[in-house]
């Protein structure tokens, strides 16, 4: 009777969910930025409302860089991860500084009893910020665990979110789930959407086009206010071997060596001249903001052990973009202030821009139902 009673709940759960469609919608990114701004560190947090149609099911403790996430449930049996930003605490803010590339595959150790292997691209030339990357998974076996109850209760639509530092961070999440479903960790049947919000660049170029190539169709998007330089960062350095093995800089170097002795010298010296000091940035970028950060971490990770480090900091931006364009109304709201860095960044920026789209969609929405009667 129970087993009975248990199909019929079940077969209940099927009938009220309502499948995520692909494409981006100015009304579940503005639900999920409600949520992304309950319980942040900004002083806006308490101000505004979580959507109606969620109730929170669960939150992480803090992990590794003060990392956090939550799981909120809708009413139409579907589930929201969000991921927490940079909170004002100084091991939080080193995971940002941590900006050595790491490989976008291979094994963290995270301490002595937790070793976490991950792929988030099979491209050998794929790399990935280090500092987000083990955020990252420092949440993901909590994330997988709740993923599957949730599974077990019929829930196979999941949002994942996270604004500022939890944008890279749920890039980086949705790479990894959808791996785990290819090798069979996962169910092939659950549907991942994801939203990242005035998100840093994450990785390379590389990594982009596999993050680009699993999730295209409009399953993932980077939502951006042209105005804040967050997005801008972390620096990007490109160097020649940023490139795709069949490029012509070593036909280049091959043309120099075929030329005469005085000839040759000239050429080599304006070739050195553009290749050396990007090489020379790039290495310097992964001394001071790899392996001298790492130190500061080790003080307040003892157990986590330096991961390799990746030769390159060619920083580009991943997912399909949206911008957020802002209006007169928005420069009277959020006046650009050189003394207030944030400004373009908060929540309430985006959440005013994410609220104009809404409405302008609502209205050609509204606008075409009334033209087809």
């Amino acid at each position: 009777m129970k087993k009975y009673f248990f199909i019929l709940l079940m077969s209940a759960n099927f009938i009220h969910a309502q499948h995520l469609n692909p494409g981006f919608d100015a009304k579940e990114y503005l639900d999920l930025l409600s949520l992304l701004a309950q319980k942040n560190e900004s002083k806006t947090a308490d101000t505004i409302a979580i959507p109606p149609s969620y109730k929170l099911a669960y939150q992480s403790k803090e992990i590794g860089f003060d990392n956090q996430w939550s799981l909120w449930k809708n009413d139409k049996n579907q589930v929201a991860i969000t991921i927490r930003g940079s909170v004002q605490s100084s091991v939080s803010w080193l995971s940002n500084t941590y900006e050595a590339m790491i490989p976008a595959f291979g094994n963290l150790s995270l301490s002595k009893d937790l070793q976490f292997p991950y792929q988030l691209s099979a491209d050998p030339n794929a790399a990935v910020h280090a500092g987000w990357m083990i955020s990252a998974a420092f949440l993901l076996p909590d994330i997988t665990s709740q993923i599957d109850s949730c599974y077990k209760q019929g829930i196979r639509d999941f949002y994942i979110a996270g604004h500022s530092q939890g944008g890279p961070i749920s890039f980086f999440i949705t790479s990894e789930l959808r791996h785990l479903q290819t090798i069979g960790k996962l169910a092939a049947n659950i549907q991942f959407k994801t939203y990242a919000s005035a998100s840093p660049k994450p990785g390379n170029l590389f990594y982009a086009y596999e993050f680009e190539k699993s999730t295209q169709d409009g399953w993932a998007f980077s939502v951006v206010n042209p105005l804040d330089w967050v997005p801008e960062m972390p620096f990007s350095i490109q160097t020649t071997q940023d490139f795709n093995p069949l490029n012509p800089f070593p036909l280049i170097q091959g043309l120099i060596a075929q030329q005469g002795l005085a000839k040759k010298l000239v050429l080599r010296h304006f070739y050195n001249q553009i290749d050396k000091p990007s090489k020379k940035s790039q290495r310097k970028m992964e001394k001071l903001l790899g392996k001298n950060v790492f130190k500061l971490i080790q003080k307040k990770l003892p157990e986590l052990q330096e991961p390799q480090y990746f030769p390159s900091n060619n920083y580009v931006r991943t997912g399909a973009i949206r911008v957020l364009i802002p209006d007169e109304g928005y420069y009277k709201l959020f006046p650009q202030d050189s003394e207030k860095s944030f400004t373009n960044h908060d929540y309430r920026a985006y959440l005013y821009l994410a609220q104009q789209l809404y409405l302008k969609q609502k209205q050609v929405s509204q606008h075409s139902e009334s033209s087809e009667l």
